[in-house]
């Protein structure tokens, strides 16, 4: 298993920069926040030159498009679409795993009252099913992947657990199409991290890492031991990224969270 940085928790603006911390901390690599803007050219060069100085890989881009896969409006779906395809051919320049993305962020929470539902749930199953099959023909072409995260129900309605996911990805029935474990998301949505890890193990192709309250992880209350020990028994060789608030002596934190981690998984 591969420990990773967000490149936001860093503090920093230049990549190099970011890249290299990493390095001299001890990550595996960085993941890319990109919210609501496609990676271009320009920031694709910025990465390259980053990779190259230090070995340090980027593993994806969380972000790199506009709007929703699954957005009400079908323009706005459509250039989420678009964006995605056009932010995966960089992706697999720069050696990436893929671009991440949920169905919708903010969009709509059926745990808010008095909110009516734009479309119904076969409606929605319609247009993600439709989402899924346009980029997964491009990222099977370019042999990268879109990563699918389910979050929880007050950020989203349509796909809330890891078993939602992995059965909507299972219908497109593409290689280039996989489900990202976010352990925040988790906590609130299933019952048991480890077992769901488990069952859907076959789906999953990365991991998002935040203790219970968002923080780093060991800083508050979640249990990192027994699913590190569930991935570790079932020889998960992928990432695991912290997506997560931290503090303002970042470096210690990050330098204090790996040490953390590490012990978790040995």
């Amino acid at each position: 298993m591969k420990f990773v940085i967000q490149d936001k928790l860093t503090g920093l603006t230049n990549q190099q920069a970011v890249f290299q911390m990493a390095k001299d901390i001890g990550y595996d690599g960085v993941e890319l926040n990109l919210f609501q803007q496609r990676l271009d050219d320009k920031l694709t060069d910025e990465l390259r030159t980053a990779i190259d100085s230090t070995g340090i890989p980027l593993t994806a881009i969380c972000g790199g498009y506009r709007n929703w896969i699954g957005h009400f409006d079908e323009v706005k779906r459509l250039e989420a679409v678009a964006d995605i395809q056009s932010s995966l051919k960089n992706a697999a320049l720069l050696g990436a795993q893929g671009i991440i993305a949920p169905a919708a962020y903010g969009m709509f929470s059926k745990s808010l009252p008095h909110l009516v539902l734009p479309r119904n749930e076969a409606d929605d199953r319609i247009a993600l099913l439709d989402s899924l099959n346009r980029i997964a023909e491009s990222a099977e072409k370019l042999q990268v992947q879109l990563i699918l995260e389910p979050l929880n129900r007050y950020e989203d309605h349509m796909l809330n657990t890891v078993a939602q996911a992995a059965a909507l990805i299972k219908e497109v029935n593409s290689t280039s199409l996989k489900v990202l474990g976010d352990f925040f998301h988790m906590n609130i949505e299933e019952s048991n991290i480890a077992e769901t890890i488990a069952n859907d193990f076959n789906s999953l192709g990365y991991f998002h890492l935040a203790d219970n309250n968002r923080q780093l992880p060991g800083k508050a209350q979640l249990d990192f031991r027994t699913p590190f020990q569930t991935l570790k028994s079932l020889d998960y060789k992928g990432y695991l990224a912290m997506e997560c608030r931290i503090g303002e002596e970042r470096r210690e934190l990050l330098q204090e969270t790996l040490h953390f981690l590490r012990q978790s998984l040995n």
